[in-house]
């Protein structure tokens, strides 16, 4: 689970076995779970589901800052799934 950052209370990570699918990003409150919410990253940052329901508001300065820091991101899903 490598984690991209920290976000305010937030954690925001790829889980390793989502190499087949399009660049995204899962987002939780406190520890990684397989209910955090979903963000694709392909084309337009857009909200895939928001299962750990994190609220309006934040969730969309979360997506802001994705949207401005998507390069970023994008590097970091390249390195990790290019080496693994």
């Amino acid at each position: 689970m490598p984690k991209v950052c920290q976000f305010g209370k937030y954690i925001i990570f790829f889980w390793s076995n989502e190499a087949n699918e399009p660049i995204h990003v899962h987002v939780c409150e406190g520890a990684p779970h397989a209910d955090a919410t979903k963000i694709w990253l392909d084309g337009m940052v857009r909200l895939a589901h928001n299962k750990s329901k994190i609220p309006m508001r934040d969730l969309n300065i979360i997506m802001r800052w994705l949207a401005a820091n998507r390069q970023l991101i994008e590097d970091k899903w390249e390195k990790h799934f290019r080496n693994n």
